[in-house]
Parts: C-alpha cells; structure tokens; sequence
C-alpha cells in the first residue's frame, strides 16, 4: 500500500513540475532531461517502497558480546 501512495504523490510532484517548466519557460529538451532524471527517481522510490513492504520482520537485535581483555603476545625478533 505505502508504494501505491508514494507513487501517486510522486506522480503529482512531477506533474507539477512539469506544468512549473513551461511556466517558465524552460526549453522542451531541458525538460524532457529533468523529467526522466524524475521519473528515474520515482521509478526507485516506488521501488524501495514496494520492497521494504514485502521484506520480513526485522530480527530481535543480538545480546552484546562481554568485552574480551587482549592477550598480550611475546615478540619474537628476528636473529
């Protein structure tokens, strides 16, 4: 569901962006570039969205590991 509804507000956001870049003024082949690099964008959010909805539930979080004291090794030196 979260992937439905960020798809359809990023959808909104880009037409919106659309309708600001004639506004503007904005050459059609500049635009053509920024609304692929958006839509690219939506494409990977909705994405993500529709994979964190269908990933399994997080694990319990490990028990801390004591704190080990270091063992000090004797240094060999070479003859």
């Amino acid at each position: 569901m979260a992937a439905e509804s960020t798809a359809v507000v990023l959808c909104e956001r880009i037409d919106a962006l659309a309708d600001a870049l004639r506004a503007v003024g904005v050459s059609p082949e500049r635009s053509a570039r920024l609304l692929s690099s958006a839509a690219a964008a939506t494409m990977a959010a909705v994405t993500l969205d529709a994979l964190l909805e269908e990933a399994p539930p997080a694990v319990a979080p490990l028990e801390p590991i004591a704190a080990v004291e270091p063992v000090e090794a004797p240094i060999q030196l070479a003859a």
